[in-house]
């Protein structure tokens, strides 16, 4: 076989089902192998590297496990840059596949080559692995070492550089088993030192992150809840970990009800999280409290807050360890009356108005792919989910450009499920050209597009600081026209009266849809 045919070859055996790409010559031999497996792994050609990327990082939070992009090395790479620098920051894992020119290329200088760019040294910083193949035997261990670190630990974007050269080579080399990576529990000298805390306390509080959505570990959280009799908020990250209608549910970290809760508690019990800028007040949290820290990722493990009880290891398998425990001692502590207080006072906000109503007409299992715009920042708080991986942003990143793309990437995972891209005018032009790659496989997203002509919240802050307004002014295009101009059907709401009916029909269309909603 070619190093292109032992290439899909060792992706069917990892599981890989589908491939976000955008085809270049430098890769014609995996493509070609790609050809010759169309009913193993089907092939969504994409209309920009950075929706590629973005796909992806859909594919992956909305399934939880892999998800695959390709492109071509140079500008294809640097293309698809951001899409994996919000990966990386995500922790999503994505493997991303790009070319290289001849390995006997290696040593000349990268600017004068065709697509010529060193990547080892322009990725390696928001890449969780890097693999560069020279040669074709190298290509089985390069995969087999990739899928490893995409699904050990925390996961994070994975680079593999393949030379036109060892894809073009032929060879029999053996294909690796699928590698579910390594799954580490904790000690039961941490588990007892984490119990010894928990028993001790009356309020403990838990915090999910995003370790909860990464290892689907929502059915071990609420067993866990039930054990402490205790109130669950979810990190930014962590949205969608706990069902936001479970009677342990009160909202997102550091938000209104969740902050009073912290404030009450007398442990807290911080479980899969990395303790990000946004959930800290760029680290301005004060935890009083003991903190039992839970993290796939070792290195977590004090870096922002000394944890009392610090614990590296896999999420999930740790509440599994801690359940088992619970379960056989009998426990007094708990907030009683105190978490049904606080779950009366967090269902009793009240979100805003076309927020309700998305939720009010979007199925329970919907996935909701929420772009940077200001509506979208009211919807962490305000929009519930019930499932992991149905809500996905860029909540550290804050790259412009992921609700259309997101939503592609997860509506190709689950095609029988809603999905709803939230757009602002400005994001939403940031990766417009792949309507086209929902309408060539007729994939029906309906993205709503929040149309101000302006960048808003960049118009805030200018308000707020000099009192004064430049750059944020929009020229728009007919987004209605624009959308039939794809193929796509196109809606307009001008009147918020008529927001609700128009979103129903748009959801009922089952075609990829375009609603522009004029603020």
């Amino acid at each position: 076989m070619t190093g292109g045919h032992i290439f899909v070859e060792c992706l069917k055996a990892q599981g890989v089902e589908v491939i976000f790409g955008l085809p270049g010559n430098h890769l014609d031999t995996v493509y070609e192998a790609l050809y010759n497996n169309q009913d193993n792994i089907r092939h969504y050609v994409t209309r920009h590297e950075g929706g590629t990327a973005f796909m992806a990082d859909g594919y992956a939070r909305a399934t939880g496990d892999v998800g695959v992009c390709m492109t071509v090395p140079g500008p294809g790479s640097t293309n698809a840059a951001t899409g994996i620098g919000e990966a990386y920051t995500a922790c999503s894992p994505v493997l991303w596949i790009t070319g290289q020119n001849p390995s006997y290329l290696a040593q000349k200088d990268p600017r004068k080559s065709f697509h010529g760019l060193d990547q080892k040294a322009v990725f390696a910083s928001m890449t969780k692995h890097l693999e560069i193949v020279h040669r074709v035997h190298q290509i089985p261990d390069a995969v087999n070492r990739s899928f490893r670190a995409l699904r050990s630990g925390r996961p994070g974007p994975v680079l593999i550089e393949l030379a036109t050269d060892a894809l073009q080579a032929e060879a029999d080399v053996p294909i690796p088993p699928r590698n579910n990576g390594i799954q580490t529990i904790a000690s039961s000298e941490d588990i007892d030192a984490a119990l010894e805390l928990i028993g001790k306390a009356e309020r403990p509080l838990i915090v999910a992150g995003g370790g909860i959505n990464h290892t689907r570990a929502t059915e071990e959280l609420l067993a866990f809840a039930r054990l402490l009799d205790a109130p669950v908020v979810m990190t930014s990250m962590g949205k969608g970990s706990v069902p936001e209608d479970s009677p342990y549910s009160i909202g997102i970290f550091r938000d209104g009800v969740a902050q009073r809760a912290m404030e009450a508690s007398d442990l807290m019990i911080a479980v899969g999280t990395r303790f990000t800028y946004r959930d800290t007040g760029n680290w301005s949290l004060k935890i009083a409290q003991p903190l039992v820290h839970i993290e796939a990722d070792v290195d977590e493990i004090h870096k922002e807050y000394p944890a009392t009880v610090g614990i590296g290891a896999n999420p999930k398998l740790v509440l599994q360890q801690l359940n088992t425990a619970l379960q056989a001692e009998k426990r007094t502590g708990g907030w009683g009356e105190g978490l049904r207080q606080l779950r009366r006072q967090f269902t009793a906000i009240e979100p805003p108005r076309i927020l309700k109503e998305m939720r009010d007409v979007m199925p329970r299992d919907a996935i909701l792919s929420v772009d940077v715009n200001v509506t979208g920042y009211g919807a962490l708080p305000h929009f519930p989910t019930y499932y992991p991986g149905s809500y996905i942003f860029s909540g550290i990143s804050v790259a412009m450009g992921i609700g259309l793309t997101g939503a592609i990437g997860a509506q190709v995972a689950y095609p029988a499920r809603k999905v709803v891209a939230l757009s602002g005018d400005g994001g939403f032009l940031m990766t417009c050209p792949d309507l086209a790659t929902a309408v060539m496989y007729n994939l029906p997203v309906v993205t709503l597009v929040m149309n101000d002509n302006q960048y808003t919240s960049i118009e805030r802050g200018q308000l707020r600081r000099f009192g004064k307004r430049i750059g944020v002014e929009l020229v728009n295009p007919d987004f209605v026209r624009f959308a039939e101009s794809f193929g796509a059907i196109g809606l307009r709401v001008e009147d918020p009266g008529d927001f609700k009916p128009t979103f129903e029909k748009a959801l009922a269309l089952d075609k990829p849809v375009v609603v522009e909603v004029v603020k």
